[in-house]
């Protein structure tokens, strides 16, 4: 499948790009810089809708069984599936995808260090409880946000509120249609499902004391509500208070900024002191990737439930390259300044190294979005990593090579926290004579001028797979680190002798850089999954500063269901 072509667009923001690289695991020995712009469109998410939602007064999900039966079901990654498959089969024999020198093991919970769960319990599993749309779904994009008396979780396509000891708050869980108080498509009737809904984030901002959860909508578009009108849009919804099973605020922004050929895919958010960032990826109607945009919105209008019309920009290039997955950062800023502009991160993926990282890459951007309420533009710094290529499929017992693994987005949420910005995506590792799924993480600190970014460094990277004969993977990871500048990342893992498992590591500020320690599970699978699907996203939430604890959320398979989920807590 050819990207679509993109018309000649106005140039907004150019920067010095600093580039850094070095080995895993050791301070950078030079640096030098180099020119680099960026360009974008000035770009507005409109305003379509603002209310109020009284979750007391919305009704809970009545339990319905599993009824849809698990197959194909595409993602959409700016190549036709065959063209992705062939490249997932070639990366499981790609010579260019990096060696770990400090692999896990399988060893279970052995390991004294990785701190035990203080808290843990099952989530949402699939059916059409959760999944009412179709019947279940498949991936269920994870999300988890936590304040330490409250666990909110969403996944594809509803939310539930639980207790820290996993008891379950009473009319939940609620689907997403419901919680956001969204209108049937239109025509009347043209979806006999209503409205469709997918791709869930959520977080809990420990400095306001209010919970986040946005989903996206899609209509009339990529085989969804075909008689239905084009529509592609986000909901977003603020908690009034820190008790998450009161009244929202919703919002409802247009995604298409007037172009009526686009959809917004794989919804991106963060925040900051001033703004709730949000990107997207846009494709065609039909599927074909053309180019990410980023806004922000007033947060303290949201907060207010008062009006607010994002700004921001779209087509985003970085050299030259058009990028995609351009993630907002949430900013936790705990005893710390307020970073001077929006900050947002990219790694290679669509239009790089062949397509995808099928060959290699070796770059991750910061931009930094100035004036993001009133006149947003960008600036970056682009960071030299260890190399990285796209990831071979995963393997499970009795399958060779037959669950997904994703490209090389940064596909959870990263953070900002004592200068640095945590962040994770995949990568092929060389495990002896073969490539299996593994995570490529790091931590960059951004140098900022004012709002202008004027260099970045790479100041930790390592990777984080197995060792063995088992062709075990990690993949879809998502980091988290707390005020102290210790670091916890969960991730899915399996092999042809463990099925779909959850699993974590931790490490330590005092850790030799580039390391974690050894792995646990979050929850051990008991099954083979039915799904070709098992991302998009896992996730991880921080109760703040005052608490200091961190929430992990996965998914795993058991023989009740094709997937189901599990949260977990720890303190480093």
């Amino acid at each position: 499948m050819k990207r679509s072509s993109i018309p000649a667009r106005a140039i907004v923001g150019v920067t010095i790009c600093a580039i850094v690289s070095f080995a895993y695991g050791t301070q950078p020995a030079s640096a030098a810089a180099f020119q680099s712009g960026v360009t974008a469109v000035r770009a507005i998410a409109p305003l379509v809708d603002m209310h109020q939602v009284d979750m007391r007064m919305v009704p809970s999900t009545r339990f319905q069984p599993l009824r849809h039966a698990p197959g194909f079901m595409p993602d959409l990654n700016g190549v036709s599936e065959q063209v992705e498959m062939a490249r997932k089969r070639a990366a499981f024999y790609n010579p260019f995808a990096p060696v770990n020198p400090r692999p896990q093991y399988d060893a279970g919970d052995i390991t004294p260090f990785t701190p035990a769960l203080t808290k843990a319990f099952n989530g949402m599993e699939d059916s059409a409880t959760t999944c009412p749309y179709f019947g279940g779904c498949e991936p269920p994009d994870m999300a988890v946000a936590s304040n330490g008396a409250f666990v909110v979780q969403a996944t594809n396509t509803s939310i539930a509120i639980y207790n820290t000891s996993g008891v379950l708050a009473a009319g939940w869980p609620k689907n997403a249609t419901n919680f956001f108080s969204i209108p049937n498509p239109t025509p009347s009737g043209c979806d006999p499902n209503g409205p469709f809904e997918s791709d869930p984030r959520a977080f809990y901002d420990a400095k306001d004391g209010r919970f986040w959860v946005t989903f996206l909508q899609v209509e009339g578009a990529l085989g969804i509500g075909s008689g239905c009108n084009l529509k592609t849009a986000y909901w977003v919804a603020v908690s009034k208070t820190n008790n998450p099973t009161g009244t929202w605020n919703v919002y409802s922004f247009n995604m298409a900024d007037g172009n009526n050929g686009v959809v917004a895919d794989f919804t991106q958010v963060g925040l900051d002191n001033q703004a709730f960032y949000f990107s997207g990826n846009m494709f065609s109607t039909a599927g074909f990737y053309d180019y990410a945009e980023s806004f922000a919105a007033n947060k303290a209008a949201m907060e207010a439930g008062t009006a607010t019309t994002p700004k921001g920009l779209k087509d985003i290039k970085v050299g030259g390259l058009t990028i995609d997955t351009n993630q907002p950062v949430f900013v936790e800023a705990n005893g710390h300044p307020y970073p001077a502009a929006g900050l947002f991160i990219a790694s290679d993926n669509i239009n790089s190294g062949g397509g995808q990282c099928s060959s290699s890459c070796d770059q991750v951007m910061v931009l930094a979005m100035a004036n993001p309420l009133t006149a947003p533009s960008f600036t970056s710094a682009t960071v030299t990593t260890p190399s990285f290529t796209l990831a071979p499929l995963g393997t499970e017992p009795g399958c060779s090579q037959c669950l997904e693994t994703f490209d090389a987005r940064i596909s959870a949420t990263p953070q900002y926290e004592g200068g640095n910005i945590s962040f994770a995506h995949e990568t092929g590792v060389i495990n002896g004579s073969t490539t299996v799924p593994g995570i490529q993480w790091g931590q960059i600190a951004p140098t900022l001028t004012g709002s202008k970014i004027t260099g970045a460094t790479l100041t930790q990277s390592g990777i984080v797979s197995y060792k063995g004969s088992t062709s075990q993977g990690a993949s879809f990871s998502a980091t988290m680190p707390d005020k102290n500048g210790n670091l916890a990342m969960v991730y899915d893992t399996m092999s042809t002798t463990r099925f779909p498992s959850a699993a974590y590591v931790s490490r330590l500020a005092t850790d030799p850089l580039g390391t974690f320690e050894a792995a646990k599970f979050l929850a051990k699978g008991t099954a083979a999954s039915p799904d070709s699907r098992w991302g998009d996203y896992e996730a991880a939430s921080y109760e703040g500063g005052g608490n200091n604890r961190i929430w992990l959320a996965a998914q795993y398979d058991t023989s009740a269901s094709d997937w189901l989920t599990f949260l977990g807590r720890i303190q480093l």
